[in-house]
C-alpha cells in the first residue's frame, strides 16, 4: 500500500502546469486520504479475524487439516500368498579397511498399486544371517531344507559375489515366505520391521502420540504387503494411527485411517469394531460429514446381539483404552 502511496506522490511532483499539478496535488491528498482509509479498514478487518480464529484462514492446501493424507494400506487385499522379494540396489558401505553391503529389498505383492508406492527395506549380510538362525533354532526340521548364501572372509565385496547374493537372499525370502508357519512366524516379522512395531506401542503406551504415529506409519505398508489387510498387526496399526491423529487434532487423517481400518476388520473383536465405529462416527461429525450408514451400522450391530457386552452408546469403550490393554497383553507374551 505505501508503495502505491509513494507512486502517486512521485507523479504529482512531475512537470507541468501550476494549475495543473496544484489540481494533480489536491487529486493525489483526496487519493492517498481515501487510500489509506481503505488501508485502515482492511487491516482492521484482518486483525479482527485472525483475533476470531486462525482456523478460518486456512486452506485446503493447509498441511494441519491433512485434506491430501493418503494411508499407506489400501484395505481392499485381505490376504498375501504369492509375495516375492527382489534387491534392487546394493550399496557398499566402507568401514576403515573393512565394509559391508547394505541389500534394498522390495517386497511385491503382485497386484494393481499406485506408481511409487512401493515398499523397501534395507538390510545387511548379518541381518539375514541372523533370521537364518533365528528360524533354524525354531523349526529346524523345516529350515534344513532351506539353503543360505555361506559367509565367505574374504571377496566379499566384489560385484560377482554381491551379485550372487542378491539373487540368493531373493530365493531365500521367497522360499521362506511360501511355507505358511515360517511366513506368520515373530522372526520373520521382526526381520521386515525390526524394532519398529515394539517402538511404536511403547510410544504409544507413554502416550507419545507423535512418535508413535510416526512408527506407525512406517510398518504400516510393510506389514500390509507382506500379509494383506486382515492381519491383526495392520488392523491394530491403523487404529492406532486413529487415535494417535485424533490426539494431535489431525482430524482429517485421523477419519481416513478409520475409514480404512473398517475395511480391515474382517476378524476383529466387537469390542473394538464398535469403538472404531464409534470414534468414526465423531471424527466425521465433527468435519460436516455424512454419518447416518455408520450410525445404522452401529445400531444394527446392538439390534442383532453381536455386542456380547450389551453395551449403551453411552458406555461404549474408548478406542484409546482398548489398544492400550491390546498393546499390553502382547508385551507380556
Amino acid at each position: 500500500m505505501n508503495s502505491l502511496l509513494n507512486k502517486l506522490r512521485v507523479k504529482s511532483d512531475s512537470g507541468g502546469s501550476p494549475r495543473l499539478s496544484s489540481m494533480r496535488c489536491d487529486s493525489s491528498l483526496q487519493e492517498e486520504n481515501a487510500l489509506a482509509d481503505e488501508q485502515d479498514a482492511i487491516t482492521g478487518s484482518l486483525s479482527g479475524t485472525l483475533q476470531l480464529s486462525d482456523e478460518l484462514l486456512k486452506t485446503p492446501t493447509d498441511s494441519n487439516k491433512d485434506f491430501n493424507y493418503t494411508v499407506p494400506c489400501e484395505g481392499s487385499s485381505p490376504t498375501r500368498s504369492n509375495v516375492t522379494f527382489e534387491v534392487i540396489s546394493a550399496e557398499v558401505i566402507r568401514e576403515g579397511r573393512s565394509g559391508h553391503v547394505n541389500y534394498t529389498v522390495l517386497i511385491n505383492p503382485h497386484r494393481d498399486s499406485p506408481k511409487g508406492n512401493e515398499t523397501v527395506i534395507t538390510r545387511r549380510y548379518s541381518d539375514f544371517e541372523g533370521l537364518h538362525q533365528r528360524l533354524k533354532k525354531r523349526f529346524p526340521s523345516m529350515m534344513s531344507q532351506i539353503s543360505f548364501p555361506r559367509k565367505i572372509l574374504t571377496g566379499n565385496l566384489t560385484s560377482s559375489t554381491i551379485a550372487k547374493r542378491s539373487t540368493a537372499f531373493e530365493q531365500y525370502l521367497t522360499h521362506i515366505f511360501s511355507h505358511f508357519d515360517l511366513r506368520y512366524s515373530h522372526e520373520f516379522m521382526e526381520f521386515f520391521v525390526q524394532d519398529g512395531f515394539h517402538e511404536a506401542v511403547q510410544h504409544f503406551l507413554s502416550q507419545e502420540v507423535s512418535k508413535a504415529a510416526e512408527l506407525f506409519e512406517q510398518v504400516l505398508p510393510v506389514l500390509d504387503k507382506l500379509y494383506g489387510d486382515s492381519h491383526p498387526h495392520v488392523f491394530h496399526c491403523l487404529c492406532a494411527l486413529v487415535v494417535c491423529y485424533s490426539r494431535m487434532e489431525r482430524t482429517h487423517a485421523a477419519l481416513t485411517c478409520a475409514q480404512v481400518a473398517l475395511k480391515c476388520s474382517g476378524s476383529a473383536d466387537d469390542d473394538i469394531l464398535i469403538s472404531l465405529l464409534q470414534a468414526t462416527v465423531r471424527l466425521s461429525w465433527t468435519l460436516g460429514k455424512d454419518k447416518s450408514d455408520l450410525e445404522k451400522r452401529l445400531d444394527a450391530m446392538r439390534a442383532n446381539g453381536s455386542n456380547s457386552n450389551g453395551l449403551t452408546p453411552k458406555s461404549v469403550r474408548d478406542l484409546s483404552d482398548i489398544l492400550t490393554e491390546t498393546f499390553q497383553l502382547r508385551l507380556r507374551h
